[in-house]
């Protein structure tokens, strides 16, 4: 069987333009699919950026019309397609979800960050499960920006057999050496690869840039039994800086859960002496 291609796009979304940002997004989703993608994954709040302080007016429903636009190219271009979006719930309360699309054309399902910074709280709700989804190539899970801090998120989705997360992000570039930091531990927490879309650009309102620096990372010591040539830092298959672009990795995930039942530590976890008060 061959690799599953997966691919990470980088973008700028532009406050108050929702339309040319679907726009944008279409470009990038055909040049993954230019490149043989079987998984493509946008950024958070990917259609209006992340101006979440005014939630309430550029949040959109999940599902709507946002989701039929991506189910329609997932469609098209016979893919799987993960993207972050600010969901105005129909509890009343607003969310930063990301969807996945499928090849059919449907909605797959979504994930609600669980997560939120206390300056987010003021205006986001935290969703409360991590679901995962069987697809043809894999079993994938998604999580978003500010999970990353946490590594109860990768540990629960490794305990769940993960093969791939997708983490569509939107994170402030004054967090971005942590948050390049600790992307390879959350791999390496997951024993699983790791799908990092981050978006580009400024927020006019809070005067601030994002980080870019979308990455496909893998546990590097899987990346050592597959590749002789295995340097230290190599983790990152895939690291964008800070351009707008798309980057696609051929990923052999039989090869990868062949070794995680070898390599994998969930054996020698002792779960009885976590979280003891």
């Amino acid at each position: 069987m061959p690799g599953t291609k997966i691919a990470v796009v980088q973008m700028e979304s532009k406050l108050g333009k929702p339309a040319q940002n679907l726009r944008r997004a279409e470009h990038y989703i055909r040049e993954a699919v230019e490149q043989g993608a079987d998984l493509i994954c946008l950024p958070e709040a990917f259609s209006t950026s992340g101006n979440i302080l005014e939630v309430a007016d550029v949040s959109v429903p999940v599902p709507g019309p946002e989701t039929e636009f991506l189910c329609e190219q997932a469609k098209q271009a016979g893919v799987h397609l993960v993207a972050g979006l600010l969901e105005r719930g129909d509890d009343g309360r607003y969310y930063s979800t990301s969807v996945l699309c499928g090849p059919e054309g449907t909605m797959l399902g979504q994930y609600r960050r669980v997560h939120c910074h206390e300056l987010e709280a003021r205006y986001l709700s935290g969703g409360s499960q991590y679901p995962v989804f069987d697809v043809e190539f894999g079993r994938i899970g998604l999580m978003q920006g500010y999970d990353i801090n946490f590594p109860e998120v990768a540990r629960e989705y490794c305990r769940r057999g993960v093969d791939i997360i997708v983490c569509s992000a939107l994170v402030p570039e004054m967090f971005a050496y942590v948050a390049n930091m600790r992307l390879p531990v959350r791999a390496v927490d997951a024993e699983c690869i790791v799908a990092f879309a981050s978006g580009i650009g400024n927020n006019l309102y809070a005067g601030f840039g994002y980080m870019g620096r979308s990455q496909i990372l893998a546990d590097p010591l899987f990346l050592e039994a597959e590749r002789f040539d295995f340097v230290d830092g190599d983790e990152r298959m895939v690291d964008l800086g800070k351009e707008p672009g798309v980057g696609v990795v051929e990923v052999d995930l039989d090869r990868m859960r062949r070794y995680r039942t070898k390599a994998t530590l969930s054996g020698d976890l002792q779960p009885a002496t976590y979280w003891q008060s």
